[in-house]
């Protein structure tokens, strides 16, 4: 017996190993022990690895997983973009961009949202009531 639901058990497993891929990345890139500001993004991947995927694998609060995960990943990819254009040496380069920012970072990150929307469409396949009567256009 697994500890989440047969329709979604793989994409919630792909998404915590995803997150904790990510965790423990950023624990040894930047670890909460040198600097406050560290906790932040260490508490958003405990959570992203540890709570949602069980928020995930119930249909009642499969939606707040999804704004979660969405406000995760939008908050983290500002962030590293933020860190990296304060810290490039001038000129940038096409090479410095792909090689030594954090885009190989945030596309990892970037991975999670259609992992989340899978899992959402599982529980919701034809969307809300709104979608379905054709006033979301």
């Amino acid at each position: 017996m697994s500890m989440f639901r047969k329709e979604v058990r793989e994409l919630i497993w792909v998404y915590f190993f995803v997150s904790l891929g990510g965790l423990l990345l950023h624990l040894r890139i930047h670890p909460p022990s040198d600097n406050m500001f560290n906790w932040v993004p260490a508490a958003f991947g405990v959570a992203n690895a540890f709570v949602l995927p069980f928020l995930f694998n119930s249909p009642t609060t499969v939606a707040w997983a999804y704004l979660f995960a969405w406000a995760t990943v939008v908050t983290g990819t500002v962030a590293m973009a933020y860190y990296s254009i304060i810290t490039w040496a001038m000129p940038v380069t096409i090479k410095d961009v792909i090689l030594f920012s954090t885009l190989a970072d945030i596309l990892i990150l970037m991975a999670k949202l259609p992992l989340a929307h899978k899992i959402l469409r599982a529980y919701r396949p034809e969307g809300t009531a709104t979608e379905r009567e054709g006033c979301a256009e």
